[in-house]
């Protein structure tokens, strides 16, 4: 049982909904900002109530995302802190996220954002070249992205991250290279560099299929991941995960206890929660609209839509999944101590027809993924698990 917890908080809210977006987010101009955050607050004091023992766990990180979590006041993001971090005995997190988008922030927000605890930024650029924002469907410009850090740093936070999408329809490489040239010399501490993938439910999904969107070819996308990672090890960046680059010290806490299999509580619309017990752990996940959940938390304190056990299996292919994630790959002996089994004992085979094609690296009691099976990633986990 981790004896850790992190929190997550979906914010399902947006301007508008970005044509390759498939996360759980509804565009409204009516944010039912108020009603929104009691909700947050009440489902978590319902799981507390239920597992008592979370309330002694010691409370690591908590995200904020979305959706456009920049879209609620600072004002309701403080009280929402104010009440997570009550909820824990040891409550001291070092990393507090929360994501923005640069079109629907000022100064005074990102200064309040910041009193309100907050002290790590995730900002969604995506890109820095107008007309691969325009094609993403973006509500902001390059020129917001811009003032937007700038009024990052100029409010105190030292700690922003900056997500960028390559492989955008259109997008040369040569733009994408700009992107990167611009990201680097704004140092931020975090830069995520995403692959576009169409995925089913989309508006980008339905026009690929009706042959209305050409994506850039296969070859022109993996120049592209490349030359992210040569051009971001060149400035300085650890490469420590297959979309994640940081500053020595600045890799997300958060998304590492992800990678981790650590457990975490998901509060909101569509917000998925992880627990490593009973026996090989717990998952549930709650209604994804959000007037239903408030619906449900307002008469019953939870929302819950689905809930599950873990088989063994299940567990151990996460574990290979999310660990193979991050490039210093599988400790081994770390997969036995977590699993109580040997990881070589489970794949041996595979992993040796993996290596023999280039697309694991072993040393000593670590494997990790290789430079090639960085980009065939998907493969090498279809593979494994």
């Amino acid at each position: 049982m981790d004896n850790t917890i992190s929190i997550y908080i979906h914010i399902p809210f947006c301007v508008k909904k970005c044509p390759y977006c498939d996360f759980n987010s509804v565009a409204t101009a009516d944010i039912p900002d108020d009603a929104y955050i009691n909700a947050l607050n009440r489902e978590l004091s319902f799981h507390i109530k239920e597992r008592p023992v979370l309330s002694k766990k010691t409370l690591e990180t908590i995200y904020i995302g979305g959706g456009t979590p920049s879209l609620i006041s600072p004002h309701n993001i403080k009280r929402l802190l104010s009440n997570v971090r009550q909820a824990f005995a040891e409550s001291n997190p070092v990393e507090i996220t929360i994501e923005i988008n640069p079109g629907t922030i000022t100064r005074n927000s990102l200064a309040a954002f910041r009193d309100a605890g907050i002290n790590r930024l995730s900002i969604g650029i995506q890109s820095f070249n107008d007309k691969t924002l325009k094609t993403l469907g973006r509500v902001h410009s390059a020129d917001n992205s811009l003032k937007c850090y700038e009024y990052a740093r100029t409010t105190g936070f030292d700690n922003i991250g900056i997500d960028l999408i390559f492989g955008a329809p259109g997008q040369s490489v040569e733009e994408w290279e700009g992107d990167l040239k611009t990201a680097v010399a704004l140092r931020p501490e975090h830069i995520s560099a995403y692959n576009l993938t169409l995925e089913k439910g989309t508006l980008f999904f339905e026009l690929q299929k009706n042959s209305r969107l050409v994506l850039p070819p296969e070859e022109g996308q993996v120049l592209m991941y490349e030359l992210a990672i040569d051009s971001l090890k060149e400035a300085g960046y650890n490469h420590y995960e297959i979309s994640n680059f940081s500053l020595t010290g600045f890799e997300s806490q958060h998304n590492m206890r992800y990678w981790s299999c650590m457990d975490y509580i998901g509060l909101g619309a569509g917000a998925h929660s992880y627990l490593s017990s009973p026996d090989w752990g717990v998952r549930w996940w709650n209604e994804s609209d959000p007037d239903a959940y408030m619906q449900q938390i307002n008469e019953k304190g939870q929302a819950i839509a689905g809930k599950e056990r873990l088989t063994k299996k299940e567990t151990l292919e996460e574990g290979i999944f999310l660990g193979l994630r991050r490039t210093s790959g599988i400790n081994m002996n770390w997969f036995a101590a977590r699993f109580n089994t040997q990881l070589k004992n489970l794949c041996r085979q595979k992993i040796a027809e993996l290596k023999t094609g280039g697309l694991i690296y072993e040393d000593g009691s670590i494997i990790r993924l290789t430079r090639k099976g960085l980009t065939l990633s998907n493969e090498v986990f279809a593979e494994l698990i």
